[in-house]
């Protein structure tokens, strides 16, 4: 990661783990999930073309959204989302707070609060648990296995491959030539 720079010029702390309080913590991961959300919904809205209506009185107008609708419908997947960013980080904040370590044992009981919530919306207990103790095996091999840095390990190849395999100058090589003597109509390509 040496000499990595962002946009404003300071080093790359592309991935890392997110620090501070319980309440930064929170609030970061409320704030992805409801940018995760609304891009859900966004795309949502977008694969699915039809016009969206609500039941009216003396009717709406037909082939054209509801704009009341459509907010509706970028803003509940971006509210779930957000909850769930929010539930997963008070809970592991909570859990380090308590057991007085920091490791990934808290991300998975983190994970599990998320899943719960997530698998809540069922409003089915068999469906909640399940949902609930596959997130935190989720969470525990995201956390225990760490940030995936693999585009810092090739970078050296990915330079090469983009700036060192080519000459700055065509040099034509022997099988090249070869072929222009043997086709000369060829000799222009």
């Amino acid at each position: 990661m040496d000499g990595l720079k962002n946009y404003w010029g300071e080093p790359n702390d592309r991935p890392h783990k997110v620090e501070g309080s319980c309440i930064s913590k929170t609030l970061n991961a409320a704030m992805t999930g409801a940018a995760a959300g609304t891009i859900h919904g966004a795309v949502t809205l977008a694969w699915f073309p039809d016009p969206i209506t609500s039941e009216k009185r003396f009717g709406g107008v037909l082939g054209k959204s509801d704009g009341r609708q459509v907010l509706r419908a970028l803003a509940r997947p971006s509210f779930l989302m957000a909850t769930a960013g929010a539930t997963f980080a008070v809970i592991e904040c909570s859990a380090e707070t308590l057991r007085g370590k920091d490791d990934s044992w808290n991300s998975m009981i983190g994970g599990m609060a998320a899943g719960a919530f997530i698998g809540s919306m069922t409003k089915r207990a068999d469906i909640m648990t399940s949902t609930a103790f596959a997130m935190g095996l989720f969470m525990l091999a995201v956390d225990y296995t760490g940030p995936i840095d693999g585009q810092y390990k090739m970078r050296d190849t990915t330079n090469k491959k983009m700036y060192g395999v080519l000459p700055n100058t065509h040099k034509e090589g022997p099988e090249l030539s070869a072929l222009k003597e043997k086709y000369p109509k060829f000799n222009h390509c």
